[in-house]
């Protein structure tokens, strides 16, 4: 892969991007005609110093290349066209694809830059759409000493199956930065034994380190959520996951684990391990707790993620072994 330079891919300058304030939104939405569809989660970022928040969090260069999941009404999307190499950006609603894209033809920045989807991100909850996929290669291949970041403001609707689906891509993003719903945000940052704490911050925990960079109050957006959003930042570290021998695998066992999170770990994991014959359960949960140091009173709830990540390896070998 060869060595990039700020040089070899400037910033482009193209004419401002509008200031899309809730005043400019109504104004603008209502001599087009469009109205909110509540449904697919349109709820605009109209605090200008927090989508600057969003994008200098995000830290992209020259050769990166981003996807965005929710154009909107493109006041993101053209600020990422003049700082990245390439640029997907995804938007379910057609009328807003149509906004979106008479905006980077205004601004000059369509073509090269950025391609547009029309459609829905997700075919189905645990998989990308294909022409999303198809096109996230298209734009690495455009750039490929570049990054691969997530940069959105994401419908509450979507955000956990998008940040985790992309997670779980032979080649997943290299930084996320993206506002979500604040208790999601806790959830994927929760520490161990606290109520946050879930399956999913297990998931994220094992791969990624992952840190609030601000809350945003309902005002900071059109129209206005009735609950907190974060601006979460993501940071992925392939030497963790790397550590994890079978993704999917891992993925199923803290799921199933983490649906009894309040029982006792070892009850949990000799059903798990013996079905209807608990006797082979025991056998197997008895090696794993020694291997492991873990008392008889420990729950899901209290282990780390990378404990986590030893703990399912421990006893996937140890059932695999038992036959």
């Amino acid at each position: 892969m060869s060595e990039s330079h700020d040089s070899d891919f400037p910033t482009r300058q193209p004419a401002s991007p509008p200031r899309q304030t809730a005043a400019y939104l109504k104004k603008w939405f209502g001599e087009v005609g469009f109205t909110i569809d509540a449904r697919r989660g349109q709820n605009f970022l109209i605090d200008l110093n927090l989508l600057d928040l969003l994008i200098r969090s995000a830290a992209i260069e020259p050769a990166d290349v981003v996807l965005e999941v929710g154009a909107g009404s493109g006041t993101l999307t053209t600020r990422l066209a003049l700082l990245a190499r390439r640029v997907v950006s995804v938007e379910i609603d057609p009328r807003l694809a149509q906004l979106t894209r008479e905006q980077l033809l205004m601004l000059g920045q369509a073509g090269d830059t950025v391609e547009l989807v029309e459609g829905d991100a997700l075919r189905s909850k645990h998989v990308f759409s294909a022409d999303v996929l198809d096109a996230i290669d298209r734009a690495r291949e455009a750039s490929p000493a570049g990054r691969f970041l997530l940069v959105a403001n994401l419908p509450y609707c979507v955000a956990t199956p998008v940040i985790s689906n992309l997670l779980a891509l032979p080649r997943p993003f290299d930084v996320a930065c993206v506002t979500i719903q604040r208790e999601l945000a806790e959830r994927i940052t929760a520490l161990p034994s606290s109520s946050d704490y879930s399956a999913l911050s297990v998931w994220m925990g094992s791969q990624c380190r992952s840190e609030i960079v601000r809350i945003l109050p309902p005002s900071a957006f059109w129209p206005r959520p009735k609950v907190d959003s974060a601006i979460l930042r993501i940071e992925f570290q392939p030497e963790r996951s790397n550590a994890i021998a079978d993704l999917e695998r891992f993925h199923t066992f803290v799921r199933d684990v983490f649906c009894h999170r309040r029982k006792l770990l070892r009850g949990v994991l000799v059903r798990m391990a013996g079905g209807r014959d608990q006797a082979k359960g025991r056998a197997v949960v008895d090696r794993v707790f020694a291997e492991m140091g873990l008392g008889p009173q420990t729950r899901a709830e209290e282990i780390a993620p990378d404990d986590f990540v030893k703990l399912e390896a421990c006893f996937a070998t140890a059932v695999g072994q038992l036959g």
